[in-house]
């Protein structure tokens, strides 16, 4: 076993160092037989690999692109005694390997060949030494070696680690754990035990901060976990790591023990030391991209960190997009490279744009809560839907509980201007009257408080591929608070996504969306109303809702008769639709992404089912009938940014019936000419809609 080892673990020459066999190249390297360890697993574990996908399929190979990897012999042999030694630590003793290689006269195509035989299993765990400090039985339970899994030599290690996890997030900074295992490999069974001396339970001394030079120590000591006098903890260790880390202050931070072993054994206290790098407190950041419905895109930002010190963050930033087809930079790109702006209306194609400047005080009243002050200037054009200016500011309050979840009150006031379709007032205020419309389109101030919640145990934000995360968002806005008496409502939105490994980098990931926004009664001229503002009511459809939708045309639409070509009757190209929203909103998501054998795993691709629906009504809910199913498939390519998304829907329904009105140029009024107009099916290209964007949908 000793040889077996040795030569196995011995570091060889890299393929085709030495020993080329005539130059061959590894033009397919394949296992076959192996259930317990993956693929990948195995092929990370060899010395010899395969030649990338251009370099090894037929049909492009020839084109000369591609890295080759050439064959060795004495690293081929050596492979076979790595996976005996892979495969006898991961508790599988009866395991044999062998080879199949085929040679051409400048190629070979190699196999291992498989047996794994039965493994040997953990038939007994023990834990003595701590019966009176832990629950043993609860942790043996949570481990990641458990009675019953194959004896995994790797495993157990981790195991003891594990333990000693528990002992030190509990307050002993100093366990000791000594393993021992007894092997029958006739009966294939592996008893376990662990003997722990947990040392004495400690409480922080004092903590030294090593590294600071413009940045306060109090700044360090105020973002720590732990203070003199509290119980040690390793997990409040990481979190105050991770606390340090988000404050964008600091390159590089560690936080640990000071003395790596105890001065004696009954020492019950602990010193601990926090060293740090700073980072550099100007940033300036510039970026751009393009996405299907918000054309070209760019932002440009200069913060500011250690603002007036106590590691306060001035942030100035602005971002635009549509440009290329929004006024004032309208250069018909709509035509060419930003086609879904094709038929926005007029009054909709406007430049975006968002100017800000916010203050953020890192410990508001204690090193769990931070606030943010916020003034800027927005347009945004909601497509096919509305368009909103406004100027103002907001004020938030962020706390971190204990439990990982984050608790955002907020409270916003600005003068708010919002300018929609009039066909939109016909369908949901009965006021088809051009003149009465602009009413609901005067500049009105709007005062809004919200209540943010956010627990995020996903693993990324840009790329989640394991974890959960919920958020919850709540606003209500009245005239006590300052708002306009015809902007009033209260609006709610929950969401939970889950990510889950199938392979080693194949994700599942699904999530559920609800939503829904009301509003009290108001007295209009023309009655009493339930008016919903434009951008509160609820919108589905588009690269990150249902996919097989346009944007926002999944809920209800108006449609309006601009133009009539009486020689061809009414075809839909002279009709404009926009989105009118809804007051209930549901939507499920579910794909699997996983990797495409090009470009060294770059490429990702996705196969998913969207489902959902936006309802305007009282008090019925959205019925399961109603929901809209679509599939689809993309690609995701990764960038530093994320992953830049393409993604292609398929809708198999017929277009939503919807009133359609033709204006009256005489009376300024909308004329109602059919409550449920139908345009034709699409054909069956027209059914796929492509969706070009970045970041993962959810």
């Amino acid at each position: 076993m000793v040889i077996l080892a040795l030569l196995a673990g011995q570091p060889g020459p890299l393929c085709g160092q030495e020993e080329e066999t005539r130059g061959l190249v590894v033009r397919e390297l394949s296992f076959s037989g192996n259930r317990a360890i993956d693929d990948a697993t195995l092929r990370m574990s060899i010395g010899t690999s395969r030649s990338s996908a251009f370099a090894r399929w037929a049909v492009v190979r020839w084109i000369g692109l591609g890295a080759k990897r050439y064959f060795n012999e004495t690293e081929f042999r050596r492979d076979v005694l790595r996976l005996l030694l892979l495969y006898r630590r991961s508790g599988y003793r009866e395991a044999t390997v062998d080879t199949l290689v085929r040679r051409t006269e400048k190629d070979v195509y190699l196999r291992f060949i498989i047996e794994e035989g039965e493994p040997v299993r953990v038939t007994s765990f023990q834990i003595s030494g701590v019966d009176e400090l832990i629950d043993t039985s609860n942790v043996v339970s949570k481990l990641p070696l458990r009675t019953g899994d194959p004896f995994d030599l790797q495993l157990l290690q981790l195991t003891a680690d594990s333990v000693g996890m528990i002992l030190k997030d509990d307050g002993f900074p100093y366990p000791q754990i000594f393993q021992s295992f007894d092997v029958d490999l006739e009966q294939r069974s592996a008893d376990i035990s662990f003997l722990v001396s947990a040392g004495s339970r400690a409480t922080v001394e004092s903590i030294e901060v090593v590294g600071t030079d413009v940045i306060d120590e109090d700044v360090v000591r105020k973002a720590m976990s732990l203070r003199p006098g509290d119980q040690f903890s390793e997990r409040e260790l990481y979190r105050s790591q991770r606390d340090l880390y988000r404050l964008n202050l600091f390159n590089f931070v560690t936080v640990g023990l000071a003395d790596t072993i105890p001065e004696s054994e009954s020492d019950t206290t602990v010193s601990l030391a926090v060293r740090v790098s700073e980072a550099n407190l100007h940033r300036i950041r510039l970026g751009g991209g393009y996405g299907t419905i918000d054309c070209f895109r760019v932002l440009s930002g200069w913060t500011l960190y250690n603002f007036l010190g106590a590691g306060r963050t001035l942030d100035l930033s602005a971002q635009f997009s549509k440009i290329g087809v929004g006024e004032p930079t309208n250069w018909g790109f709509e035509n060419n490279v930003c086609p879904a702006l094709e038929q926005e209306s007029d009054s909709l194609r406007k430049l975006n744009y968002n100017v800000s400047v916010g203050l953020q005080e890192p410990f508001f009243l204690s090193r769990r809560t931070s606030a943010a002050l916020t003034f800027g200037a927005e347009q945004y054009t909601e497509f096919r839907a509305y368009l909103r200016q406004s100027i103002g500011g907001a004020f938030a309050v962020t706390w971190w509980t204990p439990f990982g979840v984050s608790i955002t009150p907020s409270y916003s006031l600005g003068r708010a201007k919002t300018e929609a379709d009039p066909a939109s007032f016909c369908q949901f205020l009965d006021v088809c009257l051009i003149e009465d419309t602009k009413a609901f389109q005067q500049p009105r101030f709007r005062a809004t408080v919200g209540l943010g919640i956010v627990w995020d145990r996903a693993n990324s934000v840009l790329n989640p591929t394991s974890g959960r995360r919920i958020t919850m968002d709540f606003r209500h806005a009245d005239d006590f608070l300052g708002s306009d008496s015809l902007i009033q409502f209260t609006r709610g939105v929950f969401e939970y996504a889950s990510y889950h490994l199938v392979t080693r980098r194949s994700v599942f990931a699904w999530r559920v969306r609800l939503g829904a926004v009301g509003a009290p009664l108001v007295q209009l001229e023309s009655g009493e109303s339930r008016f919903i503002p434009s951008e509160d009511r609820m919108y589905g459809g588009g690269p990150n809702s249902v996919r097989g939708y346009a944007q926002n045309e999944l809920g209800p639409v108006v449609r309006v008769l601009e133009r009539v070509d009486t020689t061809s009757g009414v075809p839909d190209s002279i009709i404009r639709t926009s989105a009118s929203g809804g007051n209930q909103l549901i939507l499920a998501n579910a794909e699997i992404r996983f990797p495409l054998p090009i470009f060294s795993g770059r490429v990702m691709g996705s196969v998913f089912v969207d489902a959902g629906q936006v309802a305007d009504r009282g008090d019925d809910l959205v019925t399961l009938s109603e929901i809209k199913i679509t599939p689809g498939f993309g690609i995701r390519i990764a960038t530093a940014l994320g992953p830049i998304r393409l993604d292609v829907g398929y809708n198999p329904y017929r277009p939503r019936p919807s009133p359609l009105y033709k204006p009256d140029i005489a009376s300024g009024e909308l004329e109602l000419i059919a409550s449920n107009y139908v345009p034709a099916p699409a054909s069956f290209l027209g059914k796929f809609r492509l969706h070009f964007s970045v970041g993962q949908a959810f």
